[in-house]
């Protein structure tokens, strides 16, 4: 985590939008004996299929600079998935499989990088500003493919020379090469990027639209929805997820993950993921609009992505506010989808909001915020010596981050993202599904009062700190030395918190009457 003060309190600020545009994506067709030379251009609401293609063009919201361009040998059969994103095939042109000869931006000293497959939550071979570079998962050019692959392209943030840079990614997209034909790939979605194992859902054709619940709200919360075509533009494109840790987000492309603002950090991952899903829950929303039915195949493909990320491996664990805002996605795809398979995913994952939130086993059971670390690093956070910020109390009376109870990661970059999943899981009925019945006591504790830091038995630091053991901190493992309490004033900021929504604020209001 990036102990960093003044990163907490740039990121509380409000930030000026960042205008994502709709992302087109581009064919051009190749010539061949009995076929003109064509070229088109396609959305969510007019996919074309079965073309040839010589080439393909991703068109960047940030403009043509960052467009992405795969060539290959000759033409191939090639078609769009239900996002808009592309497939291509050797079938009928070549048994060895698909070439691909050129992909632009070119890759070059450390940037622009490509990977097949993406399988590593370590490593990457993006750009090499990001943590854990390895140029050797980057193939050489031309490529050779006859299997299911998913082609991951990076174009890097300029400048190039800044090395702070965060993200580091500007723009990103997934070519898919299948050995067959990909038929009716226009209700199919693109297969999860990560791994080798790849899975094509389809879209159902009927009845689908009817398993997302419908509300009628208050006009307040209507009023201040955001639109179907907004969620749509929010969620084209891919969204490169799968390093682990908080050094994820430097990977998270801008262009795809900014969704509205310059922020591609969890906790604003987590407001959007659950905004988005509650607005298409409103009674407008109707499945047999072609703009509404892209808006929630984009956020479905989402969806798809992180299943085949977690179910590799991949988690998003406590981490100050990186990790949250992943699991909700996935539920969404299993009851949407394919419940078995998504199902799966989450239980060999792990997300923030399980491991930063506990059920106190000391009565009263409280539900209490923090993720699990030792006396010695708890204490360090605690005399401001550094360390993790979001440890939880050993003692398992109070909410943790030490002396910034109730501030700082709880009240920047849990609070208002955990209060609106909370209110969209409720709003699917998927509750059960969760895993965690604590998280919404939790959310509705917050709501109501805001931290808890009192009643508490333990002793406070006495700023002198060799006195650990002495006359604070642990009597024995899990037990404190008595006293009258470490931060009794401090039961604060009921409701507060940062990455908030105003439509997500007035759908709560209404949530209450509606006895949701």
């Amino acid at each position: 985590m990036m102990n960093c003060i003044n990163t907490i309190q740039a990121r509380c600020r409000i930030v000026a939008a960042l205008i994502i545009g709709l992302l087109l994506v581009s064919c051009n067709a190749g010539s061949s004996a009995g076929s003109s030379v064509s070229s088109f251009i396609a959305s969510n609401e007019q996919s074309v299929q079965a073309n040839t293609c010589s080439s393909i063009q991703y068109s960047a919201p940030s403009g043509v600079a960052n467009n992405i361009v795969f060539k290959f040998d000759k033409s191939y059969p090639c078609g769009q998935f239900i996002n808009g994103d592309w497939w291509v095939s050797p079938e009928g042109v070549s048994s060895a499989g698909v070439t691909i000869t050129e992909i632009s931006p070119s890759a070059s000293n450390g940037f622009n990088g490509f990977e097949v497959n993406p399988a590593s939550k370590t490593s990457q071979g993006f750009d090499n500003r990001v943590a854990s570079y390895q140029s050797n998962l980057m193939p050489t050019l031309p490529l050779l493919l006859n299997v299911d692959a998913s082609v991951v392209k990076a174009v890097s943030l300029l400048p190039l020379s800044n090395s702070s840079c965060r993200p580091c990614i500007q723009y990103a997209a997934v070519l898919t090469v299948s050995p067959n034909k990909i038929s009716d790939s226009a209700n199919t979605f693109r297969p999860g990027y990560f791994g080798v194992n790849k899975s094509f859902y389809k879209m159902p054709l009927t009845g689908w639209g009817s398993l997302l619940p419908k509300y009628t709200t208050t006009s307040a919360a209507t009023s201040a929805a955001p639109t179907i075509q907004q969620i749509k533009n929010n969620y084209a494109g891919v969204r490169l997820d799968h390093l682990e840790g908080w050094v994820g987000e430097y990977l998270h492309p801008l262009d795809t993950m900014a969704e509205g603002a310059s922020s591609v950090y969890g906790a604003q991952i987590a407001t959007n993921n659950a905004v988005a899903i509650s607005r298409l829950m409103l009674s407008d929303f109707d499945v047999n609009n072609p703009l509404h039915k892209a808006a929630l195949a984009n956020y479905l493909q989402m969806s798809v992505d992180y299943q085949s990320m977690a179910s590799n491996g991949v988690t998003w664990p406590a981490d100050g506010g990186h990790g949250n805002g992943r699991k909700l996605p996935l539920l969404v795809g299993g009851l949407l989808l394919d419940k078995a398979s998504f199902d799966s995913a989450i239980s060999q994952s792990s997300f923030q909001e399980d491991t930063q939130l506990y059920r106190s086993t000391v009565s009263p059971f409280k539900a209490l915020w923090g993720k699990a670390c030792t006396d010695a690093e708890y204490w360090s956070t605690t005399r401001g010596q550094g360390g993790n910020r979001d440890c939880r109390d050993p003692y398992q009376l109070i909410d943790g981050g030490g002396y910034e109870i109730g501030t700082v990661y709880q009240l920047c970059c849990a609070a208002m993202p955990w209060k609106y999943t909370a209110l969209a899981i409720s709003m699917l009925n998927v509750k059960n599904n969760w895993g965690n019945t604590y998280f919404f006591d939790y959310v509705d504790r917050w709501v109501a009062s805001g931290a808890i830091a009192s009643p508490d038995t333990c002793a406070p630091y006495d700023n002198v700190q060799s006195n650990y053991g002495i006359t604070y901190g642990p009597s024995s493992p899990g037990v404190c030395i008595t006293g009258s309490g470490r931060f009794i004033l401090s039961n604060n900021n009921a409701d507060g918190g940062f990455y908030s929504s105003d439509f997500g604020d007035k759908l709560w209001l209404w949530s209450k009457t509606a006895g949701l």
